[in-house]
């Protein structure tokens, strides 16, 4: 059995940091999915949320809590 060298475990360690980056930001909408997000941008009258992906609802919902 082939031994795992440090670069193979690097993917799945940046991962778990970013993953915990954008729980750090965004708080508990960071685990929605985009179907739950474009839900909560639709009630709240964000516009040309269908097109956006995930960072960019979450920075658009995030933006409009600041409001």
């Amino acid at each position: 059995m082939a031994k795992e060298s440090r670069s193979d475990n690097a993917p799945a360690e940046h991962d778990d940091r970013r993953t915990q980056e954008k729980r750090e930001k965004y708080g508990d909408m960071a685990n929605m999915t985009v179907d739950e997000l474009q839900r909560r941008a639709e009630e709240r009258g964000v516009k040309g949320r269908s097109g956006m992906r995930k960072e960019e609802l979450l920075d658009a919902l995030s933006d409009d809590d600041r409001k």
